[in-house]
This record gives structure tokens, sequence and C-alpha cells, in this order.
């Protein structure tokens, strides 16, 4: 429960900031679309410098963890204070505090010692980043009415959620110590993580596009009000929020059919959002996007809990996740430029190239790797 409850409210936050920053940069500080995007980029480069440089160099975990909560919490307080100058610094100690607490809650949902019921740990784990997900469009929507669309202060009120969280971190269940002896080649050399990676890795594209460019789009095609275009993303998570419920259930059995159907349903829902011919389609989209974002993340994380023993799992899942971090930090400079070029809209068409090219990848990776009860 304490696990559910933390990652509820960290993850719920996280996401507000993700989606409402964008509609801050541009509207309150005049950025152009490749700006926005730049921002991610430069939070990617937090999360990148803790997750690679930091997360496996400390040894007492739960003093590192409640330190990078009470950073995020600085940070979405001081939200009012924002301006389009000191913005940047923001978001990098954002990046910061995300990149700490990752790999932290993530290790912490695969501690149970039966197989079994470490992966439904895994996926109860999804799921309550899910059920955040689904909710938190709500709440910045909720709080957008509250405060009759005053964006800054309707995001620092999520400072509340962050304090929950921290006291939750005191009685998490967490190593005293990281114990781990670390070997990084030995880590990244197995093709398993590659395979993880890629497989989370096809959805980078879109979800950076529908994080950072969806409610903008939302706001332009449709003329909705912020609070509106922001409550649409629960569509989204929603989608999301029952793949992960089913994950929970039923385990997955085959992955790489999984990220087959998730890859094919990912170009079907980019198509739908960049066209918006009608709301209704646009909306559709996002659904479909939902599923595969439900999809990927537990299915990579399921691949390195199989490939790892419980004395490599935290080290795997912090250069999983600072991998990932790093194609975090160059993607939303890829879509950026992208996005100057054709625009918001067709930047979710042209994205399909690199989401297929991934995919791909992928596929190279699971033909070499040796047949296993993941594949």
């Amino acid at each position: 429960m304490l696990l559910f409850i933390l990652t509820f409210f960290w993850r719920a936050t996280t996401n507000a900031y993700s989606t409402m920053l964008p509609l801050i940069a541009k509207y309150e500080f005049n950025f152009q679309p490749s700006l926005i995007m730049y921002l991610g980029g430069i939070g990617g480069i937090g999360s990148f410098i803790t997750s690679f440089f930091i997360n496996q160099r400390i040894k007492k975990l739960r003093p590192y963890f409640i330190l990078s909560i009470t950073l995020l919490l600085i940070v979405i307080a001081l939200v009012p204070f924002y301006t389009g100058a000191n913005v940047w610094f923001f978001i990098l100690v954002e990046g910061l505090a995300t990149g700490a607490t990752s790999p932290l809650i993530i290790s912490s949902a695969g501690t149970v010692e039966d197989p079994k019921e470490r992966e439904r740990a895994i996926a109860f784990y999804s799921l309550a980043l899910s059920t955040s997900l689904a909710v938190a469009p709500f709440i910045s929507s909720g709080f957008l009415v509250l405060t009759k669309e005053n964006l800054k202060i309707s995001l620092a009120m999520f400072s509340a959620l962050v304090l929950i969280s921290m006291v939750s971190a005191f009685f998490m269940r967490l190593s005293g110590r990281n114990e781990a002896k670390i070997n990084g080649s030995g880590i990244i050399k197995r093709p398993y993580f590659w395979k993880a990676v890629a497989s989370n890795a096809i959805y980078t594209f879109p979800f950076v596009a529908m994080t950072y460019y969806g409610a903008i789009l939302a706001r332009q095609a449709f003329k909705l009000s912020y609070s509106v275009s922001v409550a649409m993303y629960s569509v989204f998570f929603i989608t999301s929020f029952l793949t992960r419920f089913y994950l929970t259930l039923r385990p997955v059995r085959s992955i790489d059919r999984s990220v087959a159907l998730g890859s094919l349903l990912t170009v079907l829902g980019l198509l739908l959002v960049g066209t918006h011919l009608n709301l209704m389609l646009f909306i559709v989209g996002y659904a479909i996007l939902g599923f595969p974002h439900g999809l990927f993340w537990p299915v990579s994380l399921i691949i390195l809990r199989r490939s790892y023993g419980d004395e490599e799992i935290y080290a795997a899942n912090s250069y999983y996740i600072s991998i990932n971090n790093l194609i975090w930090l160059l993607t939303p400079f890829i879509s950026g430029i992208i996005a100057s070029f054709v625009g918001i809209s067709l930047t979710f068409i042209v994205v399909i190239a690199p989401t297929a090219a991934i995919y791909l990848i992928y596929m190279y990776l699971a033909k070499i790797s040796k047949p296993s009860a993941i594949s």
C-alpha cells in the first residue's frame, strides 16, 4: 500500500509538471515550439546525471530518497516564481530529483522473493503509475478551475501531493544500503538489457510529442480552455491504466507479440492525433495511444527482472533508467527541430518514422537473443 501511495502522488505530480509546464512556457513565456521541447531536454540532462553518475555510488538509500523528494517539493512549490529565464534551472533540478527517485521506486517494487509475485508487484507498481496518470489530469483541471485558469498557481498546488510522498518515503521498504558490486559493462553488455531499452524506446517519440504538444494541439485545433485541454489527457491515461490493470491479472506471455501489437497501435494513434480531422477522432487517437503507453514500460521492466539477480537489479534498473533518460534527453531536441520545420500537428506524423525504426531494432535484438520464456 505504501508503494502505491508514494508512486501515485509522486507520479501524479511529475506528470502534471511535464504537461502543464509546456502550457506555461507557451502562453506565459511566449516560447516557440522548439524551445518548449528543449525544456524537456534540459530535464532529461538532470535525470541522466543522477541515474548514470550518482545513483550507483550512493550507499545510504533512504536519506538519498528523502532528499530527492524534498528537492521535487521545493521545485513545485516555487512554480509561481518561474520566469522565462530561470525556468531552465528549475526543470534541471526537477530532472535531478526524478532521476534519483525513479530507480529506487522500481527496485522497491522488485523486492518480493517469489518470482511470480515479484512480476505481479512490478505490474502493481506500473498500475499505480497509470492510476496516478489517469487521475492527474482531473486534479490539474480541478486546480485550474479553482484558480480561474491560473497555470502557475495550479501547478504549485501539487506540492501538497509531494509532501504526502515524502512522508511515505520514511516507511517504504528499501534495503538500507546499495549492496551491489557494480560491473557496469557486464550489465549493459547483455542483449536482454538492450532489448528492454528498445522495447520502451519504441514509444519515446510518441510520448514526448503527447506530453509536450498534446494539450497545445488540442487548444489550437479545437479552441479548448486550459482546463479542458489538460483534462483530455485522462482519456490517454485511463486506457493505459486499464492495460496495466489487465497485466496485474494476467501477466504477459509473449513479449514479442505484445510489443508488435503495441507498435502497430502507436502508429494508428499518431495518425489520428496528427490529422485531428475532428474532436471525436482526436480523442480516439488519445485512447489508442494509451494502450502502448500502458504496455511498454512494465514489459521492459519484466525483461530486466528476469535477466538479473537480486544483487544486480538495482544497478541494472539505474543503468536502464539512465539510458532511457539519455534517450529522453535527445528526443525532445530532435522533436523540437522537427516541429520548427513542420509545425506541432505534423510532428505527430513525422515521428512515426523513428518509432518504426526503433521497432526494427527491437526485432533484431529479439532475433539474436537466446530463446527463453521472455520471447
